[in-house]
């Protein structure tokens, strides 16, 4: 076994030092470890990558790229800013407040946090400089507000977790709800800390009126509906949450081809192939680390890893210390969905020894691994702001650490706190909600 786990993590790091693609890597050290070090035919590592892709819940992330381009190509971000700056434009600090809650809204269709970052980067960052908000806090405030896209659902996140952990994803969909609206509301304050100290301007100079507020109201209310539809969907058993993606993308091509008209038939082949694309890049790496994690599962390393952290410890709090910082350092380093797959056996053996609500840990890793990226040097919402705004990565760094720190202390909440975190999907879908192990 020693020389097995030599060749699986030896030959797995010796390719990701050389600059080897993630999901590449990941399908050659399981195939080196299979042919030189291992009773398991190689010929498994294709039937599991396979495997790894052949999952109805897993239709969704393809469809939720899809209607996250729609968005974006539909211009959504811009009624959203009209009609947040009709409610609360005459408040000091107004447009880092609609940076929060666009990204809240826009996280309601995505379910992925790069491509919010992009969406919502591109129409705030220079706004937020060009209104005399400064360059560092103004990429910090829209990568930090860019990683709710993986807590409010859908996420994708949450998708991967459900479906390899034997957990329902409409109950993990709920249950980001609380978990995200609380790190929006940290990043508010932040926002309303940082404008109050730097005398950030109003974008109005009095409160809009009746008018002008139902004006923008008739075309900013719409695309609030795809979270409710979404959500009220699934709690009412009208569909699954891979429906729930098709329902997604249906209601968004309605509102952006006949209601906005800013998407046109011609645009679709253009924008499916984007989708494509795009969702390529986490399918691979799910399919790849599916069989990485097959051989892990198969060696029994979750259970050499539950022995030896018990060796260590009993005590569950500072087990679930451990798994978050262990998950916070892999989500600096590797995209969060190969490392769900690898490590989700182990943290169900550790879940399993400390008798943790298995809901309540998919949210914990999902919220976790959200923040790694934020985190260099893997950090892709950050990477992505700072291209944008044209931002020195060390500059953004000092306005990053607190807001960093406040949604780690969001998690820290509702990992110490586990009714905080599924209170909502007890109320909505109880029957989903599996027993906490006594």
């Amino acid at each position: 076994m020693e020389i097995f786990l030599f060749w699986l993590f030896g030959s797995f790091l010796v390719l990701m030092l050389m600059g080897v693609p993630l999901a590449f890597s990941l399908f050659m050290s399981t195939f080196l470890s299979m042919a030189l070090a291992s009773d398991v035919t190689p010929v498994l590592a294709i039937q599991q990558i396979l495997k790894g892709v052949d999952s109805f819940p897993v239709l969704a992330i393809p469809i939720f790229f899809l209607a996250g381009d729609l968005m974006n190509k539909g211009q959504v971000s811009e009624y959203l800013i009209r009609l947040c700056m009709s409610l609360i434009g005459w408040v000091r600090g107004a447009l880092a407040y609609f940076t929060v809650i666009v990204s809240m809204v826009f996280a309601g269709t995505t379910g992925s946090s790069a491509a919010e970052a992009a969406a919502i980067g591109s129409v705030f960052i220079p706004n937020l400089i060009k209104r005399g908000y400064g360059k560092a806090f103004s990429v910090a405030l829209v990568a930090c507000s860019s990683v709710i896209g993986i807590i409010i659902p859908p996420s994708i996140f949450m998708i991967i977790y459900g479906s390899f952990g034997n957990v329902s994803v409409s109950a993990m969909f709920i249950g980001g709800i609380l978990p995200g609206v609380l790190f929006g509301a940290s990043l508010i304050l932040i926002a309303f800390i940082w404008s109050t100290k730097y005398d950030y301007p109003r974008e109005m100079e009095k409160m809009a009126s009746k008018e002008e507020i139902i004006a923008s109201l008739k075309k900013g209310i719409w695309p609030i509906g795809v979270p409710i539809l979404l959500i009220g969907g699934m709690v009412g058993g009208l569909f699954t949450p891979t429906e729930a993606s098709l329902v997604t993308v249906i209601y968004t091509l309605a509102i952006t081809m006949f209601l906005y008209k800013t998407v046109k038939l011609g645009d679709l082949p253009h924008m499916l192939k984007q989708t494509a694309m795009g969702a390529a890049i986490p399918l691979f790496c799910l399919a790849t680390a599916g069989a990485y994690g097959y051989l892990l599962a198969y060696y029994n390393v979750p259970d050499f890893v539950g022995e030896a952290v018990i060796s260590v410890t009993t005590n569950p709090h500072i087990i679930m210390l451990f798994i978050i910082l262990a998950y916070l350092v892999i989500g600096t380093f590797m995209d969060g969905v190969p490392a769900i797959i690898i490590l989700l056996p182990i943290t169900q053996k550790l879940a399993e020894i400390c008798h943790f609500n298995p809901l309540h840990i998919g949210l914990v890793v999902c919220s976790t691994m959200a923040l790694g990226l934020l985190t260099p040097p893997y950090g892709l919402c950050t990477l992505i702001s700072c291209a944008i705004g044209k931002c020195k990565l060390e500059d953004a760094v000092k306005p990053l650490l607190p807001m960093f720190g406040l949604l780690f202390s969001v998690i820290l909440l509702i990992a110490f706190l586990p009714d905080v975190a599924l209170w909502l999907p007890r109320l909505l879908v109880p029957k989903l909600v599996p027993a906490t192990p006594m």
